[in-house]
């Protein structure tokens, strides 16, 4: 008889205790907001290494564009140089010497020279016309358009690094909104009243809400979904 009232643990069941509704909620909240929060740490990375190349591009263009205008600043003063020698040399009726000068003026000089020195032979000889050949559309320098296009790509490039940084700095913005919801999940379970844990629920989910929508926004934004 003893036997027969004893009982057999292997065929015991108990009840499966299921978790509460809030605790789901808040594992969900907790993997996707750990997800986003590595996927922003990530990115923010990205974009650092993103504006670093692209302000060295700025100082780079910059540099070029400053070596480019001190040479075209100094083919200019070639240029000018050489024409006041030959005024002088013409005023002084010395035609070898205005005709060994003009022979040497450089390319970028000769085309505007002779469209301003066309309207200057007269009757009674070569005429020095009014103006300077610098004055004429015909005269310019390619290295000055060359500075000119160099410093547009500096400033393109230091645009694009402003960009940049702005891009990184909403990653890192992000980041925090997530890290905020990760702490609330992490703090929850220390409360065991409801009403408690409902109040910590809701802010999270307005947090989590505006993070989440913060993110999409700006990805959005860059094109990437």
């Amino acid at each position: 008889m003893g036997d027969s009232c004893m009982i057999d643990p292997t065929k015991l069941s108990f009840p499966k205790r299921k978790a509460p509704k809030i605790d789901v909620i808040f594992a969900i909240l907790l993997l996707i907001a750990t997800l986003s929060s590595a996927f922003c740490v990530y990115q923010a990375t990205r974009w650092n290494g993103i504006q670093a190349i692209d302000f060295g591009n700025s100082a780079t263009f910059r540099t070029e564009s400053l070596k480019a205008a001190t040479l075209a600043n100094t083919q200019t003063i070639i240029d000018v140089q050489a024409f006041t020698s030959w005024v002088d040399a013409v005023s002084n009726h010395d035609e070898k010497r205005a005709l060994f000068l003009k022979e040497r003026f450089r390319d970028e000089f000769k085309p505007a020279f002779e469209v301003w020195i066309s309207e200057a032979e007269g009757e009674s000889g070569l005429i020095i016309p009014e103006g300077t050949p610098f004055d004429l559309t015909q005269y310019h320098i390619a290295n000055s358009y060359k500075s000119k296009e160099l410093e547009d790509k500096a400033a393109m490039a230091f645009l694009n690094a402003k960009n940049d940084n702005e891009n990184g700095d909403q990653y890192i913005f992000n980041t925090v909104l997530f890290a905020i919801v990760l702490f609330f999940c992490g703090i929850y379970s220390k409360w065991e009243t409801p009403r408690i844990r409902i109040a910590l629920l809701a802010v999270t989910l307005v947090v989590f809400c505006f993070a989440l929508y913060n993110l999409l926004s700006l990805l959005f934004r860059l094109g990437i979904v």
